[in-house]
């Protein structure tokens, strides 16, 4: 990864909440493409010069922007545009979850909306592999359950990842895997005595499959809504 400076050039911002109008004018250089991941910004004293503000407003939205996941920082070599990650897709909505009160609630709630729709397009879109990749994910889950393994956390969400990369789509992958990004931070959390999944998150998981394995979209969605609809009756906050 090179770690020349980037000969991109700023404009001066307007009146206004001028750290806001920085992180504007910084995302669309990164769309235009005249910012790339791993390019190294210059040094804040010389954005503020470009930008046009003062040392604080620069600082601000070079915070702004770390907390977007659009830049990192390394000690000793400057600040750089970021990679692109599941995570940093999600940056912009982790705070807010955080933050609210309901984080378990609004979470699951987007799970119902969003994983029926992924199981029916998997059922829709099945290849072998991917039918190959959901059922190893499927077996694993199963064994772990019935080990009384503590990694079943992680074995359930890589059922669900599954169903997305099933899909074949890039972008229902993409927010997939960052959904499961975000929810990996909350489900470390858990404990066993609080997320202890039963011969019905067995079950379910089996519909789910069997349901995409023969093609049928409504079925697949189907299965997934009961299926979480059970999850959400067994925990407390979010799983």
């Amino acid at each position: 990864m090179s770690t020349k400076t980037t000969t991109a050039e700023f404009t001066a911002v307007k009146l206004g909440r001028v750290s806001r109008q920085v992180v504007e004018q910084f995302q669309e250089k990164v769309r235009a493409g005249h910012l790339k991941p791993g390019d190294r910004l210059p040094p804040e004293r010389e954005l503020a010069v470009q930008f046009g503000v003062g040392r604080n407003s620069m600082r601000e939205a070079l915070r702004e922007l770390d907390l977007l996941g659009l830049v990192t920082s390394r000690h000793g070599e400057g600040t750089f545009v970021a990679v692109p990650s599941a995570e940093a897709l999600m940056a912009p909505f982790r705070a807010v979850i955080e933050l609210s009160s309901t984080a378990g609630d609004s979470v699951m709630e987007f799970r119902r909306v969003f994983e029926p729709g992924v199981a029916a397009l998997a059922a829709t879109n099945l290849t072998d592999a991917g039918r190959d990749l959901l059922y190893a994910a499927l077996v694993e889950f199963e064994n772990r359950v019935a080990a009384g393994d503590d990694t079943v956390v992680g074995a359930d969400a890589d059922f669900h990842l599954m169903t997305g990369h099933a899909t074949g789509n890039p972008t229902v992958i993409g927010v997939h895997t960052a959904l499961y990004a975000l929810l990996k931070d909350f489900r470390s959390n858990l404990s066993r005595s609080s997320y202890a999944p039963s011969d019905t998150a067995v079950a379910g998981h089996r519909l789910i499959y069997e349901a995409i394995l023969a093609r049928d979209p409504d079925a697949a969605a189907a299965a997934m809504r009961e299926h979480l609809d059970d999850v959400s009756g067994a925990l407390d906050h979010i799983c």
